[in-house]
């Protein structure tokens, strides 16, 4: 019995206990069938990010008592062997003179000579081999050349810019800050800097992590950091404030650049880019999708850049199933979620993304009565609560994840299994960030998009980034006529109207608790009936 199905009849809280045989269904290892070959019986150790229940803590610990596989060594790259390595790792590089990409980590010893702690931190992550964007993203930026990358969700595009500003700046220094790395939201810049954190142990960088005011974070700019990660907002206040000086920075990262050089973002950036003055300044973007008109506006500010590509532009990974389902109107999207989670069909832990701040908290409320572990994240939770929410996220409390935009860009939650787009995307971009959060490092991942009668004219711009993938779509989808340029800015500027989530399930949430309580009871009067039926065991005759 799959444990969705069984959770649907109880409360908001999960009594492991009680549910103790559906545990055991959801976390042991099933054994392959019998094909005559013999196989081990013991199971193979499960993540702690998929270890929801913590039944596999020893496990872990026997898996981290042996020593780390070492990565492969090879002979650094050749220049006649670039078109054949380019082709097989699906890596496009444009520019002048572009440096030659990292085949194998040792390239970073024998070619870039990387400092030996920082190559040490890099084994200790225990990534066995660089992905494409990190390929040819580590040889540009170790050249201290501009870039403009680009690269599907979930390939390792953090690493590829934190390792060179480290190996670059070398040591802490007193001269002020050096790096300068931008995000567009509060969580993925916390994100950056944990990952900053691990990859520089055991060294005296002074990193600050700055996404809000206040005395704490005025302290904090009073250091002599060399590396700063922050927002936008936060930062431009900073600068028109003159509460730090720019002037020295050597490295300037804007991480998912497609938002940063949007409309909303850009006179901010233009504040950032007029603050580092430095006339040495090297500029990197990064992002899985760079529109057209993003990169013609990087390109008047960048200097001689290099462009590295992996894929088709503006696509998504091949690890994701990606799949559309029509649901008539908005009735029919509850009701299409309901017989997914009823049917088995859902996996834990799942994102599930909604166009608005009301939307996600109406859908919320549906679920919640439902008896699911689900929670809901939006910009309007203070910092607190949203990063209390992704923390029990991550641990496996929270099973099914509803966001907006929020939690589509840059956040690596390891494990998610599921992605559903509740709310057609308003772009392709959005889209691609969207399922991005699963299938991320080489793992499988699934996404499905609820899509009804009114978003049917925008649906061939999703179409075709799954044919891109190779995902299977059938051939009426594929002779849908592409939304013009007219209505893809309108719906990009402005959602769907779509009605209530609350009216579409045809009642309210204290409406929907009646009707649960009912249910239950009348499941449970089953159950007594059913037991007092049975016949009473007697002695043996």
């Amino acid at each position: 019995m799959d444990i969705f199905s069984s959770l649907v009849t109880g409360g908001a809280r999960f009594d492991k206990k009680r549910f103790a045989g559906d545990i055991a269904v959801f976390t042991e290892s099933r054994a392959p069938k019998n094909t005559g070959a013999s196989t081990s019986s013991t199971p193979a150790a499960v993540p702690k990010s998929l270890d929801f229940f913590n039944t596999h803590k020893e496990e872990r610990k026997a898996e981290k008592k042996d020593a780390p596989a070492l990565p492969s060594r090879s002979e650094p790259l050749r220049r006649e062997e670039l078109p054949e390595f380019l082709r097989t790792r699906q890596l496009k590089l444009t520019g002048t003179d572009v440096p030659l990409p990292i085949r194998a980590w040792s390239d970073l010893e024998t070619r870039w000579e990387v400092a030996p702690w920082l190559y040490e931190n890099l084994l200790a992550g225990q990534w066995p081999e660089p992905t494409p964007i990190q390929c040819g993203a580590i040889s540009v930026m170790l050249g201290r050349r501009d870039l403009l990358a680009g690269a599907p969700t979930g390939s390792g595009k953090t690493l590829a810019f934190l390792l060179p500003i480290l190996q670059l700046l070398g040591s802490h220094a007193q001269r002020g800050i050096r790096a300068v790395i931008v995000s567009p939201t509060r969580e993925l810049a916390q994100q950056i800097h944990e990952q900053l954190e691990k990859l520089g142990r055991g060294q005296s960088f002074r990193t600050c992590l700055l996404t809000r005011a206040g005395s704490k974070a005025q302290a904090q700019l009073k250091k002599k950091n060399d590396i700063l990660i922050t927002t936008p907002l936060r930062l431009v206040h900073a600068i028109e404030h003159e509460e730090l000086d720019l002037a020295s920075v050597e490295y300037l990262v804007m991480d998912e650049a497609d938002r940063l050089l949007e409309q909303g973002f850009l006179e901010q950036t233009d504040t950032i880019l007029a603050a580092c003055s430095n006339p040495n300044l090297r500029k990197a973007l990064f992002s899985a999708t760079l529109p057209a008109g993003v990169e013609e506006l990087a390109k008047t500010f960048m200097v001689d850049e290099c462009r590295v590509l992996v894929g088709p532009k503006d696509s998504a990974t091949t690890t994701i199933d990606q799949r559309l389902e029509f649901c008539g109107a908005e009735d029919g999207k509850l009701h299409a979620l309901r017989n997914l989670i009823q049917s088995g069909g859902m996996k834990p832990p799942v994102l599930l993304f909604v166009q608005s701040i009301q939307r996600a908290r109406e859908l919320f409320h549906e679920l919640v009565y439902d008896g699911l572990h689900v929670d809901v994240i939006h910009s309007e939770r203070p910092k607190a609560q949203r990063e209390a929410v992704i923390q029990a996220f991550r641990r496996g409390d929270i099973w099914i994840l509803i966001c907006t935009e929020l939690m589509a860009r840059g956040i690596d939650f390891k494990g998610v299994n599921l992605v559903i787009n509740y709310d057609f995307p308003q772009s392709v971009q959005s889209y691609i960030h969207r399922i991005g959060r699963t299938g991320r490092a080489g793992k499988e991942g699934r996404a499905i998009t609820y899509f009804t009668r009114d978003d049917a004219p925008y649906l061939k711009s999703v179409v075709n980034v799954m044919r891109q993938s190779g995902c299977d779509v059938p051939e009426w989808m594929l002779k849908l006529p592409k939304p013009s340029k007219m209505l893809k800015k309108q719906l990009r500027n402005k959602p769907i109207e779509r009605r209530d989530v609350r009216a579409a399930a045809g009642t309210s949430s204290i409406g929907r608790r009646l009707a649960n309580n009912k249910r239950d009871m009348v499941q449970a009067s089953k159950r007594r009936k059913l037991a007092g039926a049975q016949p009473a065991a007697g002695p043996a005759p």
